[in-house]
């Protein structure tokens, strides 16, 4: 058929994040919006989430306008569709950019009435948010994909990098150069020259780290990851990051929240945090706050005197390094910040450690 109309889809990153939970705030600009477009407003209905989060739906003439906001993630989703040739969606997308103030923003257009062509199947985008670049990586062969319960889970073979674990499209490791990563989680164990009778691991689902700690003669290591697909497919398809680490008899592995696992009753020689410091995806709450709340449960768990290593972020994700900084000097003493280029990752990423004092 002929074309039908014009459709913006767009997701609006690092946006005001107070204006995305008032709703009254969230439906002027969606007014505002649609009066500027010269377009006729027909209805409009919103539903604020407990406890965050926002739909705003207007019905206008000539279709509708859509906003979704996740206040926690600071993010907003946009949908705007005209049946119209004239700049109506265009000028509601401007409009919706200049209130929301986003810092950077993902824009498809689609000429509705068309057939909706996908493209570029081999390969997978990872946006690296507030850092102002997306790396793509080539898929030469998929090894691995399941939905699991908890995230979209990826394994492939790539040119350069041999096989990588991607969860919802973020690059977690690579058989290139997963020694790097791995080193830079356990070496502060080892400089501080703490026993390492048990050592646990929050995340880790590749196994990496894990088989880097027995190597270095870790006693009895305790992995605690929630996703029990992410270690089978590893296990099964990324034993050249793991080897045979999972079936070491010093190995515990936990299927767990570690929410619910750290209890103040193990009292670890050290723990390395391998979970994410971006865990928006997954949380109703402000990330400052539930990071608060997961690393006193972590600090609960250590001994005296022992050591919390840390996977930041990259290099370039200023708001995380600072966040992490007040965290880690809240908690702990003879924190230290470092610096590894991880050439998967297209960036340094900082790595960070302290000592329960």
């Amino acid at each position: 058929m002929k074309p039908a109309g014009t459709q913006h889809v767009a997701e609006f990153f690092n946006c005001s994040k107070d204006i995305l939970n008032d709703v009254d705030e969230i439906e002027r600009i969606l007014r505002e919006s649609i009066l500027a477009s010269d377009i006729e407003l027909i209805s409009l209905s919103s539903h604020r989430y407990e406890p965050i989060g926002i739909t705003s739906i207007a019905v206008v003439s000539e279709s509708h306008v859509a906003i979704h906001t996740y206040p926690e993630a600071r993010h907003a989703s946009i949908d705007i569709y005209t049946c119209s040739r004239g700049p109506a969606s265009a000028t509601i997308l401007n409009y919706l950019k200049d209130k929301l103030e986003p810092f950077t923003t993902r824009i498809a257009v689609l000429s509705r009435g068309n057939p909706i062509e996908v493209t570029d199947t081999n390969w997978i985008t990872d946006d690296t948010g507030s850092a102002g670049f997306d790396i793509r990586y080539h898929i030469d062969k998929e090894i691995y994909s399941k939905v699991s319960k908890y995230q979209d889970i990826r394994i492939i073979e790539n040119e350069t990098f041999g096989r990588m674990l991607f969860l919802d499209n973020d690059v977690q490791i690579s058989e290139y150069d997963a020694h790097l990563y791995n080193t830079s989680m356990t070496t502060p164990l080892i400089d501080a020259e703490i026993p390492l009778d048990h050592v646990a691991i929050l995340g880790g689902g590749d196994g990496g780290v894990l088989w880097e700690l027995l190597k270095q003669g870790a006693m009895k290591v305790t992995l605690i990851d929630i996703d029990d697909a992410v270690v089978k497919a590893c296990k099964d398809h990324l034993t050249c990051i793991c080897n045979d680490a999972f079936d070491n008899d010093r190995c515990e592995i936990k299927n767990d929240d570690v929410f619910n696992y750290l209890d103040g009753t193990h009292q670890f020689d050290a723990i390395i945090y391998d979970l994410t410091m971006h865990p928006e995806a997954f949380i109703d709450m402000d990330r400052e706050i539930f990071l608060t709340d997961l690393f006193t449960k972590v600090i609960s768990d250590l001994k005296q005197g022992g050591v919390v290593s840390v996977q930041c972020c990259s290099e370039h994700d200023k708001e995380t390094l600072e966040l992490t900084r007040r965290l880690l000097t809240k908690f702990l003493s003879d924190v230290k910040f470092s610096r590894t280029f991880i050439p998967s990752y297209c960036t340094s990423w900082v790595f960070a450690s302290g000592i329960k004092s």
